[in-house]
């Protein structure tokens, strides 16, 4: 992820916040930074910073990480390229990833729009996918999801004394 200069192409297509959902990539966005929180340092000696960012249709929270995140300042006009869109503790999040960059554009003069929050606690917010590269055959996995279990069927099981069900058939009879 990098900060640049002004690099335009008349071809990069803009999506609107309002527009951003949930597991979305390769988002390029235009906007006005509103604030900049304080960094938070990590184990491995990375920081990450949230900005509140905004554009006509909307406002949302961006994950900035390392350096980059030093260099914004509430004003600034930026255009966001190659990120994307994830939910974070219930809240729609726009992520810089590593092939991620950031341009500064611009100071001060844009129209916004803060009252359509994007970034607000969602209650029913999808549960996140697993991390990149996982291939579902681990055991955690195994344990969420049921894999490689034995398929219950529901209302089949009465309990320990019950005469039908699939525990029954995987237990002796204890004498």
């Amino acid at each position: 992820m990098s900060l640049s200069k002004p690099k335009l192409n008349p071809d990069t297509t803009l999506t609107l916040i309002k527009d951003i959902q949930n597991n979305v990539n390769n988002i390029t966005v235009m906007c006005i930074v509103l604030e900049v929180n304080t960094a938070v340092l990590l184990k491995d000696n990375h920081e990450v910073r949230t900005v509140k960012v905004a554009d006509s249709s909307a406002c949302i929270n961006l994950s900035v990480w390392d350096e980059p995140g030093a260099f914004l300042y509430p004003g600034d006009i930026i255009r966001v390229h190659r990120a994307y869109a994830s939910y974070f503790r219930n809240c729609l999040t726009l992520y810089v990833g590593k092939n991620g960059e950031i341009e500064k554009i611009g100071d001060f003069i844009m129209t916004f729009n803060e009252t359509i929050n994007m970034s607000e606690v969602n209650l029913n917010a999808p549960p996140p996918l697993p991390p990149p590269g996982a291939n579902g055959n681990t055991i955690g996995n195994a344990r969420r999801t049921g894999i490689g279990k034995q398929n219950i069927k529901p209302n089949t099981f009465k309990g320990n004394n019950g005469k039908s069900g699939p525990r029954n058939q995987m237990r002796t009879e204890r004498k």
